[in-house]
């Protein structure tokens, strides 16, 4: 017991990598951004969520790959795919709104059913690797 206690506190034997490709979130919440959409409060759903920010209008390769992307990558979950919703930040009034978007920048994010957000991808990241993180969080996961 004591050799596991000292393991534990010191990181011994501790992975020094990891499997994921995106950056893993700690303690934040969805409620955190205020979410809007045409200037109302808006609820989350109970499924998992795929969130593409935008500050900007869509002007980057990188976000324009992005957007034309995310809603085939949903399909491609096959099976899971009614447990994913792809939902868009930004300025424009047919996204959903906040006011913490310059903060947040570009980037997509993964958010489990009960609003915590997972991962984080940088637009130098692919869909693909989204998508390779994704399906192993819905298999690993009881939620949604």
């Amino acid at each position: 017991m004591a050799i596991a206690f000292f393991m534990y506190y010191t990181g011994m034997l501790s992975p020094s990598s990891t499997v994921n490709n995106g950056e893993l979130i700690k303690s934040q919440t969805l409620s955190q951004w205020k979410l809007q959409y045409q200037n109302k409060a808006w609820q989350q759903s109970n499924q998992w969520q795929i969130l593409h920010t935008q500050p900007l209008q869509c002007q980057s390769e990188a976000c324009t790959n992005w957007s034309s992307t995310l809603p085939n990558l949903v399909k491609l979950l096959g099976k899971d795919s009614d447990r994913v919703v792809l939902l868009e930040v930004g300025k424009q009034k047919s996204m959903l709104q906040t006011s913490k978007l310059s903060e947040l920048g570009e980037a997509v994010w993964i958010v489990d059913p009960l609003g915590n957000l997972v991962m984080r991808y940088s637009p130098e990241l692919t869909p693909k690797q989204l998508l390779k993180d994704l399906k192993k969080l819905l298999k690993v996961s009881g939620i949604g």
